[in-house]
């Protein structure tokens, strides 16, 4: 192996892990907030699975002000 393929290796292995503690986070503040009901909570949970990073995104964008209270 070369020193490309060892570095493209680390990298996406870096946003890989990024990427597991973000959905980690959406998950524990989604089951944290109050305010959202139980439909809402397993409609977001089955949204991030189905489509991951476009979910992620929304999710912070439209509940960005709940997750710093929180």
């Amino acid at each position: 192996m070369d020193f490309w393929t060892i570095f493209w290796l680390g990298v996406i292995a870096l946003a890989f892990l990024a990427y597991l503690l973000l959905l980690f986070a959406l998950s524990a503040d989604l089951f944290r907030d109050d305010g959202t009901s139980g439909w809402m909570k397993a409609f977001w949970v089955c949204f991030l699975l189905l489509v991951p990073f476009l979910s992620a995104l929304i999710y912070v964008i439209l509940k960005s002000d709940d997750m710093a209270e929180r």
